[in-house]
């Protein structure tokens, strides 16, 4: 295996502060969805999936902020175990025109300070669902070419939560409700991975739970905001661009991850493009939805997503360790990756 390798993971999501209880929560089914203050136009609340712990009176800055930071917890053991020098970070973001406006300084600003130093921030990545993949990518060039050092850490975060979000989203009937059943549940989400360059573990006494197979971009030309139905052009490349890579060997994923809501439109757009892509995927078709435990994380959603897929087999399906994880953005933006699960010595034995 050539691919970069996953060496730790630390999330923060309305059903977990910690990679843990969150990955715990989503095996039991667990969801967070609650009536918030905002009133949709016929005076019913607006569900959302939301971090308790956090006041309703928070900004969007001040909750992506605070999962952020507690995000980052899970993974500053790893941090702080590595040489004084910076590790690089690849960020992903919202996409423009979705919730309320996001301050994207303050936000690195508290990550830095959260990380004492030991971060320096690449680029920044606004595409919403498709962001954590755009930073996946760059990250793994980097390593690659040796510009990253040995380790990189890759992170996302998002909320469409806070009372601004909610509103704007009534506002573009996007929230599911007695006049918008096809719509959605706005939610939250934080997560980092970090990934190695292969052949450094040894030298960092690092221990892998996946290893990334393949990254594919695209870009759909009839996006979900343009209104009109997508010819899932963009999901269909970036499927291709997989299955032909040859890290994945032309075999077939066990399962499949997205990180999207629950709006039919997505349905529709990966109906199309698995029936182009069959090949690589699985038989039976099992298609683990974002929206379901997490509402609409937007571009939290990825990281989280990610775990999930490593650590499927060690909940129910043994056999299953290799997954397609993908994310479409509502303004056309796509990324998606096949990763594979390692299993390490103490669960083979």
């Amino acid at each position: 295996m050539s691919g970069a390798q996953v060496v730790g993971l630390g999330l923060c999501t309305p059903i977990g502060t910690s990679t843990q209880m969150t990955l715990a929560s989503l095996r039991a089914g667990l969801v967070r969805f609650t009536r918030t203050e905002v009133l949709d136009d016929v005076g019913e609340p607006v569900r959302a999936s939301r971090l308790s712990l956090l006041g309703d009176s928070l900004s969007r800055t001040e909750r992506m902020a605070a999962l952020a930071q507690q995000a980052l917890a899970g993974v500053r053991p790893l941090l702080d175990s590595l040489s004084p020098r910076r590790v690089p970070l690849y960020l992903g973001l919202p996409e423009a025109g979705l919730g309320a406006r996001m301050e994207q300084e303050a936000l690195v600003e508290a990550l830095l300070a959260e990380s004492e130093g030991r971060l320096e921030v690449v680029q920044v990545y606004e595409a919403g669902r498709a962001a954590f993949f755009e930073a996946l990518a760059s990250a793994q060039q980097d390593l690659h070419s040796g510009r990253a050092g040995a380790v990189a850490l890759v992170g996302a975060v998002d909320s469409l939560a806070d009372s601004a979000s909610l509103e704007a989203l009534v506002g573009a009937r996007l929230h599911l409700g007695r006049r918008n059943p096809d719509g959605r549940i706005p939610g939250e989400a934080a997560g980092f991975v970090a990934l190695a360059r292969p052949g450094a573990l040894k030298s960092l006494k690092l221990e892998a739970s996946g290893v990334l197979l393949g990254t594919a971009l695209a870009v759909e030309t009839r996006p979900f905001a343009q209104g009109r139905p997508s010819q899932a052009e963009g999901l269909t490349e970036a499927l291709r661009a997989l299955r032909e890579a040859p890290a994945a060997s032309a075999r077939r994923v066990d399962s499949v991850v997205a990180c999207q809501p629950g709006d039919s439109f997505w349905a529709t757009e990966f109906s199309r493009a698995y029936l182009r892509n069959a090949s690589l995927m699985p038989e039976p078709l099992r298609v683990l939805v974002a929206g379901e435990g997490l509402g609409d994380a937007g571009a939290g959603a990825g990281p989280v997503m990610l775990a999930v897929a490593l650590h499927r087999a060690r909940w129910r399906h043994p056999s299953a360790r290799r997954a397609l994880v993908y994310g479409s953005a509502d303004g056309g933006r796509i990324g998606a990756c096949v990763v594979e699960m390692i299993r390490n010595a103490k669960e083979e034995a």
